[in-house]
């Protein structure tokens, strides 16, 4: 008689696990009702005082609590990373270093300014851009290095921030994934010379579409405003433009959502972090699967999914992608963390020309080992709204992983 779902047994867990996301209440209702009513729906709409806009409320709000001293709220995180390489002076023929495993994003950010996005490897043990290969990628026309804290666990930011300033280049953090998490006490996004936040649907700190760059320079962050509100810049007139530049403009009713999603931020990460090391130590117990070993710099892990390790050899050579088949089957929604396959494998690096970045580049050749096995073989991630529950949650996944070590023949 068969013990593990995937074979027609029972199931682990027989009920939803966390919470649903977003979590809103009439806090956010109210939020946009205010909008509504004030008739002001965009943040030109407060003359002689900015500060009543809730979209500057936000900037001054997120920059502070990402220990920022600018932030420039966006459509979207995407268009974050274009603000920022754009401020930094990065355009045609530049190269920009990025990690292969991550949102295809990261990349075509930096070719959406006329850059060559250069894919370095990752660090097997974080899932983080590896310093080392960073180091290997950097050239004469290197101009920025963009990290991305996988899963909002920190990139190594100490290595990131020495390499940088020994060749001189950028540091621009994607933090799509990081609100709230810090390295050595200082929160990401702020590490860099600058660093750009998602706050789309299934973020950690979301208003449905949105996306927000922090800088702590003056110059960079008076460029990042000009770049996102179509070449404008601060005390000029109104229709007096200095920039080719887009509209990149965050909404009144954006801002509100995010704003009081803002303020149940810590509560939540909080409970996402004590869950998590539950989970971590329960897992201590079992050949096989493994929690990201934490390094001490890393203080606080805000986290959009939870990253942990699969080896297939420590649980009876049974292939990760039937683990994972049998852990869905539990009723356990795992998944392995990084968007799909490494970002130079996709079709839009495979078949496009590229001719136009103003000099030869053939990404078919591009070839990660670290990425494509850990992609392959190893990751294993779940979303951050399962940790928003009970830590009797924690343990129904232990129940199901700890079932399926013990059964592993009906796999073979």
């Amino acid at each position: 008689m068969a013990h593990l779902a995937i074979n027609g047994g029972p199931k682990t867990v027989t009920r939803q696990l966390g919470k649903s996301w977003p979590i809103f209440d009439e806090k956010e209702e109210q939020a946009l009702v205010e909008v509504v009513r004030s008739g002001k729906w965009w943040r030109g709409g407060f003359g002689d005082d900015p500060s009543a806009s809730k979209v500057v409320q936000f900037e001054d709000a997120f920059a502070a609590y990402q220990h920022a001293k600018h932030g420039i709220a966006v459509t979207n995180g995407t268009q974050a990373l274009e603000c920022a390489l754009k401020a930094a002076g990065v355009g045609p023929g530049d190269e920009v270093i990025v990690p292969a495993l991550t949102f295809v994003a990261t990349a075509t950010a930096a070719a959406l300014v006329n850059a060559i996005p250069v894919f370095a490897d990752i660090d097997s043990a974080t899932y983080n851009i590896s310093p080392d290969s960073i180091k290997a990628c950097i050239t004469e026309h290197t101009r920025a290095i963009m990290p991305v804290h996988n899963g909002g666990y920190p990139a190594d930011m100490d290595r990131i921030m020495e390499i940088a300033e020994k060749h001189d280049v950028m540091v621009i953090e994607d933090s799509a994934h990081a609100h709230g998490s810090e390295w050595k006490g200082r929160r990401v996004g702020a590490i860099g010379h600058m660093g750009g936040f998602s706050l789309q649907a299934g973020k950690t700190l979301t208003c449905g579409e949105g996306g927000i760059v922090l800088t702590d320079d003056d110059d960079l962050a008076e460029k990042a405003y000009s770049f996102h509100h179509i070449g404008r810049i601060s005390g000029r007139p109104f229709y007096e433009f200095h920039r080719v530049a887009s509209n990149l403009r965050m909404t009144e009713f954006q801002a509100a959502v995010a704003l009081t999603q803002l303020s149940r931020l810590d509560e939540q990460t909080e409970t996402r972090e004590r869950n998590a090391t539950h989970l971590a130590r329960g897992l201590e117990e079992v050949d096989g699967v493994s929690a990201i070993d934490r390094d001490e710099r890393v203080t606080r892990w805000g986290f959009y999914y939870w990253n942990f390790t699969y080896n297939q050899e420590e649980f009876d050579g049974v292939p990760r992608d039937k683990f994972l088949e049998a852990l869905r089957a539990e009723g356990v929604p795992a998944g392995v963390g990084a968007h799909g396959a490494p970002i130079y494998q996709n079709p839009v690096f495979q078949h496009t020309d590229f001719s136009w970045l103003g000099r030869p580049v053939d990404f078919t050749k591009v070839h990660c080992p670290e990425a494509e096995r850990v992609h392959a073989h190893a990751a294993l991630s779940l979303t951050h709204r399962l940790f928003l529950g009970e830590q009797e949650d924690m343990d129904l996944i232990l129940a199901a992983i700890r079932k399926i070590r013990a059964n592993t023949d009906e796999l073979k």
